[in-house]
């Protein structure tokens, strides 16, 4: 009896990031990825989302392994917050092993992995079927795709990654080798980024920052500061290896400095820059202008905030001051739920007569797969099955589309759109069957991060910060006795984001008789317990001030009793 394949995405569709796709084999549970996604700015006060692992949790002990395949938030940042709920063996590379302990080091998380340390291209035996990992290019280093074999043909996972045959960094190549071996045998199903699947052509050579800015390496006599997001470890390798070739002395500005440096460079690329070219913090000072290097590493919000403090010289670091000696070059481009914030930081630069650099978008362009580098894949393993994942909506129709063009046999009966939830099942049936998530019968719903853990806020308390952010709050407080049957402190009323107060006596007296009236309404009949007058209270002045001004505040009465 064939295989019975069934693959649910967890997180990764009609998004960016919580890439988590669990895909089954017979009883074995394979989890491709397991990330986290940032908040856009309708949930405020979160700072990321991760995929809802009930589902891998209630099957946990069918769970042959993790698969993560490099070291970027949305692929890794997801799986420390229920590792212990569900643990299994992790499959990385050395890299992105590191950078996850780190990183729940950095935040004092507690967890135990039990880490398979894998090389980029690879193979190993897990729950009795053979994966094959082959090294993808991509700005992460050592990143991988897989191969899972079963006896209807290979279950193949892209990964992140991008067509190019002219890489010389080892931490980066692109396995085709491995993938010739793979083509050799049928491609069942084919899952494969859609992140840039509307741009046209290959991505290389435009991934590469190098040609961008070698020339103010070069020929200029200026100190240059120079941005880049931490996990961003190929553009990071570009602007060390620059600063070899023309004799640079490098500074790395904040807290990011020893994760990349131990992790990614001293051990694993000693090549691309030694400890001696490396500035500590007490030598700065000692090292002549026109040889040193700023790099400032950050993640998202954190190194745009960084930046700005920087050029309006609110920054902890007092000896550097960015003025018009100074090039800054910023190549840490934003994400769509950062460009305002990023907007506003590069426009501070421009305030300090500093030599700015600002590069564009469409001339450094991210390292994942256009539409050539998709093409190469599908026409390699011409795969009888094919789902888009990794992407927006629009970013999935336009890989399927990009598919069914191609004419290798992928049509709208084997090509998939699916959302997260939803079920592919290949059985002893002759047609693969798509279950849609009805009832929310796998749990989908985000898992909101909040600080340094789980957020045990719900969608009740995002309403609430959604509403202080637009309209504000007022906050009405007294304390009453209960032996006497009177206020004996207050009211007082506050205002924050509402209405300013000092306009505004009128209103604050009418809220303050509305308060008033309904706790001594509740000490005469002798109540002790306000909830209830609260709730009168709180509906009586919203409906009141919806009346005067239109605005629909927080509203929060507080009673104080005492004997």
């Amino acid at each position: 009896m064939a295989d019975i394949i069934k693959l649910v995405p967890l997180g990764g569709l009609d998004e960016d990031g919580r890439d988590c796709y669990v895909l089954e084999i017979n009883d074995s549970i394979f989890v491709l990825d397991c990330g986290a996604a940032l908040p856009d700015k309708t949930i405020p006060g979160i700072d990321f989302l991760l995929p809802n692992a009930n589902y891998l949790i209630q099957n946990k002990h069918r769970i042959a392994g993790y698969f993560i395949t490099h070291g970027h938030s949305e692929n890794m940042s997801g799986l420390k917050y229920f590792y212990d709920m569900a643990p299994a063996p992790v499959y990385a590379t050395k890299h992105t092993i590191e950078i996850m302990e780190d990183q729940a080091r950095s935040i004092k998380f507690k967890v135990k992995f039990n880490w398979v340390e894998v090389l980029p291209t690879d193979k190993r035996t897990v729950a009795g079927r053979t994966v094959h990992f082959f090294q993808t290019c991509h700005n992460a280093s050592q990143s991988y795709g897989l191969a899972i074999e079963t006896d209807r043909g290979n279950i193949v996972y892209t990964g992140d990654f991008i067509v190019d045959y002219s890489q010389t960094y080892k931490d980066y190549l692109f396995d085709l080798k491995t993938l010739n071996f793979l083509s050799e045998k049928e491609t069942f199903l084919l899952l494969a980024e859609s992140k840039r699947s509307g741009r046209s052509g290959y991505c290389a050579p435009k991934h590469r920052l190098f040609p961008l800015i070698e020339k103010y390496f070069k020929d200029s006599n200026k100190r240059i500061f120079i941005d880049c997001f931490w996990q961003n470890t190929y553009r990071i390798t570009e602007i060390l290896q620059l600063c070899r070739m023309y004799r640079k002395k490098i500074y790395f500005y904040n807290q990011y400095t020893n994760l990349v440096m131990r992790n990614t460079y001293l051990k694993i690329n000693p090549n691309s820059i030694k400890p001696e070219d490396i500035v500590s913090t007490e030598d700065l000072l000692r090292v002549r202008e026109q040889d040193l290097v700023i790099l400032l590493l950050g993640r998202g919000q954190d190194l745009y905030k960084e930046i700005a403090a920087i050029s309006k010289g609110a920054n902890e670091d007092k000896r550097i001051v960015l003025g018009p000696k100074d090039i800054f070059i910023n190549c840490a481009l934003a994400t769509p739920t950062l460009e305002t914030l990023a907007t506003r930081s590069v426009d501070s630069l421009y305030r300090t007569g500093c030599e700015m650099v600002w590069i564009k978008s469409k001339d450094l362009i991210s390292m994942h797969a256009c539409q050539d580098d998709l093409k190469f894949f599908l026409s390699l393993l011409k795969p009888k099955f094919y789902l888009p994942v990794r992407g927006s909506f629009r970013n999935l129709m336009e890989n399927a589309k990009l598919a069914v063009g191609m004419n290798i046999g992928l049509n709208h009966m084997n090509t998939f759109i699916i959302d997260n939830g939803m079920q592919i099942i290949f059985d002893a049936t002759s047609r693969p069957q798509i279950i849609p998530n009805e009832v929310n019968q796998i749990p989908i719903e985000p898992v909101l991060v909040d600080g340094k853990g789980i957020s045990k806020v719900g969608e009740e308390v995002i309403k609430d910060r959604r509403k202080l952010g637009i309209d504000g709050v007022v906050v009405v407080a007294a304390t009453v006795s209960l032996s006497k049957k009177e206020i004996i402190a207050g009211p007082d009323c506050q205002m924050r984001g509402f209405v300013y107060v000092k306009e505004a006596e009128p209103l604050l007296k009418s809220i303050s008789n509305i308060f008033v009236e309904e706790v001594m309404t509740a000490l005469n009949l002798g109540k002790t317990d306000f909830e209830e007058t609260k709730e009168l209270i709180k509906d009586r002045a919203k409906k009141f001030i919806r009346r005067e001004n239109g605005r629909d505040p927080e509203f929060m009465p507080i009673v104080i009793a005492v004997e």
